[in-house]
């Protein structure tokens, strides 16, 4: 008798399982849901959201309730770690990064405004680099979390190189990851595209995300059918603000962080892949040259999204860097 209940509740848990994968499959906006909300506890960070100019900022967070704590010399990990995503992204896409760090240090990653979950409302930045920088700051302070060590990534990496020379005071260390914002020496065909007025990253059709993952990663990651649904939905639902967002970042992002650079006064680690099809690794040097003191590191192999393709390398380098 017992036996048979044991089994019988097997047999409905076995069943449970399948309906709800069998749901989850054919619902791509809660297969996202689930699959975030999975990442998110695995990687030891939470969904909150920071008020900022009378927004609610959906936010990544490791520790939303805890006031921020200015290291002296002998406790550098109690640092918080900020976290800038890319273009056409979103907080969840920093989750590999802040996972490294999650146990040790306040890691917390916004969305960006207009980007992810965070619509563009009236209140928030003008459309340009400097707005975008201020907005930073504005969200430091909401989030109270004191002097910050800053990643950032492809776009949030220029913001990341201006946010740093505008506010130095705020920042500790600084990690630019296939960062925009200076011109390249050596122009590949994504950049030569955004100088005609294109935009060769918009996803205006279910085939362009083949395409863009392609250019992101030198080795494109599995992605379930459900989210890559759910992704392409979200890009055509975005289409009309990222026209707007990249109309009003296109000078910012091909060259405005350059007259910068040598403002910035953090230790700062650089970091390239040499297959990177969208900033062009010949950047490196002209960040490494115009940063004094900077460390500047070429990752064999790796394409645009750096700690995607080469996570070994990326996780030690980054890891030793902001550690000390």
């Amino acid at each position: 008798m017992v036996f048979r209940w044991i089994l019988r509740a097997c047999l409905i848990g076995v069943l449970s399982i399948t309906l709800g994968t069998v749901v989850l499959w054919n619902w791509p906006t809660g297969f996202y849901r689930v699959a975030t909300a999975i990442g998110r506890f695995a990687c030891g960070v939470k969904r909150t959201t920071v008020a900022v100019r009378g927004v609610e900022v959906p936010t990544l967070d490791s520790a939303p309730s805890e006031p921020a704590e200015q290291p002296d010399s002998t406790q550098k990990c109690l640092t918080p770690i900020l976290f800038l995503h890319g273009y056409g992204t979103s907080k969840e896409a920093m989750l590999r990064e802040m996972d490294w760090f999650s146990r040790s240090r306040r890691v917390i990653a916004p969305d960006l405004p207009a980007f992810g979950e965070n619509p563009l409302a009236p209140n928030q930045p003008a459309l340009d680099g400097a707005g975008y920088v201020r907005w930073i700051e504005e969200f430091r302070v909401a989030a109270n979390l004191g002097r910050v060590d800053v990643v950032g990534e492809s776009m949030g990496g220029a913001f990341a190189a201006a946010y740093a020379a505008t506010y130095p005071d705020s920042v500790r260390r600084l990690v630019l990851q296939s960062a925009a914002g200076v011109r390249a020496p050596r122009a590949n065909a994504v950049m030569t595209s955004v100088a005609r007025g294109e935009n060769p990253l918009e996803i205006s059709c279910d085939s362009d995300f083949d395409r863009v993952v392609g250019l992101c990663f030198a080795h494109p990651p599995f992605i379930p059918a459900p989210m890559r649904t759910y992704l392409v939905a979200r890009a055509l639902s975005q289409q009309s603000r990222s026209a707007e967002v990249i109309d009003g970042l296109r000078e910012f992002l091909q060259c405005g962080v350059e007259p910068l650079l040598p403002a910035i006064k953090a230790p700062t680690l650089i970091l390239y892949g040499d297959a990177d099809a969208i900033t062009d690794c010949s950047m490196l040097a002209v960040y490494s040259s115009g940063i004094a003191g900077s460390h500047a590191l070429l990752i064999p192999s790796a394409g645009h999204v750096i700690f995607a393709d080469a996570p070994t390398e990326a996780r030690r380098e980054v890891s030793n860097f902001l550690d000390r």
